[in-house]
């Protein structure tokens, strides 16, 4: 019922197409609701000068953005981290990430009968399902009693029971409740991973970080809060995330795919319609596509006059962070759009240093913490007002 794990169909095609138009509308294509996107930032930067020059954990900074960003794009409002809806994203999140990474929902998949069992790992399985309803019941509370109706929540209840050219309802309260999900778990993990590991690698870099805040000072200014159409005139910073998102390549393996025809890899025939797992870790780390694959080079994605490589480039071609085909990503676009206006944001107002009382140690994307979406270990840094 949902458009990241189903199978292809008539049915699919239509959903997975309505969903990406939706995400696209309200996750960037929508101005409207731009100055929305960009109240989210105030609490952000509210908190970085609270914490100037201490020692502090970004982790909570960066959760309470990206779960305020979801709950906007979910139901056009924020309701922050004390309010009903974020401390229950952040659970269910945590808990799937646990339960979905290889191990745990390797070993449910072969033996289902395990869910039933007082096991760990049956535990967190439960846990998840209750956290699960919980939130539904929250957002459907919070639907009905909200008089802007702004989100995509709103506007996908307005779906409901619609019939296609052959009289089938196409989209019901089963597809609501899976799409939610897919768009949460996507956006939150992915945008969580690449701005924590980018902090993380910047702190260690304020050469970069200097060629960052020309940039954005040029293009954005100081005091300006960043546009999501200033994007595209900040090439440097557009290639430090794509970088990141290569470095770190924190989904590794990714949904199964299909072969559309016949084709030989390594000697192999592999037929038409063969399930694959396109391991994106290998394809990111491989001396023979990438010159030196594990050391964070946002260059490679420069041409000389520092501009962009097209996507049409081999070395573009090369990246998938999210993911290829009809089963890409998602939460593409909300990640992108989020993780810009994040750090923008951050460079405009402060440098990233390395902490007082402790060594940072340089980032390494191999001792990440495991599951579906690799996380960074908890790490302190400094925030210094410019």
């Amino acid at each position: 019922s949902d458009v990241a794990f189903a199978s292809p169909s008539s049915l699919w095609e239509k959903r997975r197409k309505f969903v990406h138009r939706l995400l696209h509308t309200y996750g960037e294509g929508k101005a409207s609701l731009e100055n929305q996107i960009v109240q989210n930032l105030i609490p952000f930067k509210e908190k970085i000068r609270q914490t100037s020059a201490k020692d502090v954990n970004p982790f909570e900074i960066v959760d309470e953005f990206i779960l305020s960003s979801i709950e906007m794009l979910i139901i056009g409002r924020s309701f922050g981290k004390e309010g009903p809806m974020q401390p229950l994203l952040k659970l269910e999140l945590d808990l799937v990430n646990r339960i979905s990474n290889p191990g745990t929902d390797g070993v449910l998949s072969v033996f289902p009968f395990l869910r039933f069992l007082p096991l760990t790992l049956s535990s967190i399985y439960h846990d998840a399902k209750s956290v699960h309803q919980k939130l539904l019941d929250i957002l459907e509370m919070l639907s009905e009693n909200d008089c802007e109706k702004t989100g995509i929540y709103h506007y996908m209840k307005e779906t409901l029971n619609e019939k296609d050219e052959n009289g089938n309802i196409w989209f019901n309260d089963k597809n609501i409740y899976a799409v939610l999900f897919n768009i949460t778990a996507g956006a939150y993990l992915t945008t969580r991973g690449t701005l924590l590991s980018a902090i993380h690698i910047l702190a260690k870099r304020p050469e970069l970080q200097r060629s960052l805040q020309k940039e954005v000072d040029k293009v954005i200014g100081r005091n300006e809060n960043p546009r999501l159409s200033d994007r595209k005139k900040c090439p440097l910073l557009e290639a430090v995330v794509m970088e990141t998102l290569r470095y770190i390549s924190h989904v590794p393996v990714l949904i199964l795919h299909a072969t559309s025809q016949s084709t030989t890899i390594g000697g192999y025939t592999v037929t038409k319609d063969t399930v694959i797992i396109p391991n994106v870790w290998t394809m990111h780390h491989s001396d023979k596509y990438w010159d030196e694959p594990f050391s964070f080079k946002p260059e490679r994605f420069l041409d000389e006059d520092g501009q962009l490589l097209p996507a049409t480039h081999p070395v573009r071609k090369r990246f998938a962070a999210f993911g290829l085909g009809k089963r890409s990503c998602i939460g593409e676009v909300f990640a992108k759009s989020r993780i810009f206006l994040f750090l923008s944001s951050l460079m405009q107002m402060a440098t990233i240093s390395e902490p007082a009382e402790n060594d940072l140690l340089d980032f390494d994307p191999r001792k990440m913490a495991p599951g579906i979406v690799l996380q960074p270990q908890e790490y302190k840094v400094r925030f210094l007002l410019r």
